[in-house]
């Protein structure tokens, strides 16, 4: 079991080391692109927090990542909180991984679990397998094997290699009543908590859509 947690930990590191450092693989050896990106950063951090989450996270990445700025897990931290707690599933998925390893914040299992599933809901597939890591050691929550079933199930349909894996290895450690229970539970997944979810996006950019025109004709007459 021991052996089992140790592995988790280091897939959780990895998964996001990876997914921050993507965010910076492309023109890092322009050096006019590189000057710009420090240059924002330094401008960012003279402001304080900047408003919006994408830049709350670009931040918050600089800072977990040593780039550009000096490594500071904590402000790295507080910034995937502010973008975390707007609802941004990739700062909670950020911050469950910060939770579980201690870096910025004390460790704390079940803080990360209650971040992995903050994102998991909002069908992040890293945090889907990690949550559902955490419900087959029974870390941060109570062990539930269908549970943990269930999330697995939920990466794995987004095509990660590594999860459908991770899913076919956990099936036969469970009896297949146990399987076909946590298969019943991420279809619930799908019919209800996804369906709303996907629902309210659409109709939010609905609103928008409507409001923009009018918007556009006070201001013409103004």
């Amino acid at each position: 079991m021991k052996t089992s947690w140790k592995r988790t930990q280091c897939v959780c590191a990895y998964f996001l080391l990876s997914l921050l450092v993507a965010g910076f693989i492309g023109c890092g050896n322009k050096k006019s692109a590189a000057r710009k990106r420090q240059e924002s950063a330094k401008a960012a951090i003279a402001k304080g927090i900047p408003k919006g989450t994408d830049a709350q996270l670009d931040l918050a990445y600089k800072f977990y990542l040593g780039k550009e700025v000096t490594l500071n897990y904590a402000k790295a931290a507080e910034l995937f909180r502010i973008a975390a707690e707007a609802g941004n599933s990739d700062a909670q998925f950020a911050l469950g991984v910060m939770h579980q390893n201690g870096q910025g914040v004390p460790i704390n299992y079940m803080d990360a679990a209650k971040w992995y599933g903050k994102a998991a809901r909002q069908d992040n597939p890293n945090a889907q397998y990690l949550l559902g890591l955490f419900y087959k050691e029974g870390s941060g929550v109570a062990k539930d094997p269908a549970e943990s079933y269930k999330w697995m199930q939920l990466a794995a349909e987004q095509g990660n290699p590594d999860h459908i894996e991770a899913r076919k290895h956990l099936a036969l450690l469970l009896t297949p009543d146990i399987v076909a229970e946590g298969q019943r539970r991420a279809e619930q997944f799908h019919i209800y908590e996804l369906a709303a979810k996907n629902k309210a996006a659409a109709e939010d950019t609905q609103s928008k859509q409507i409001s923009s025109p009018s918007q556009k004709g006070q201001a013409s007459n103004n």
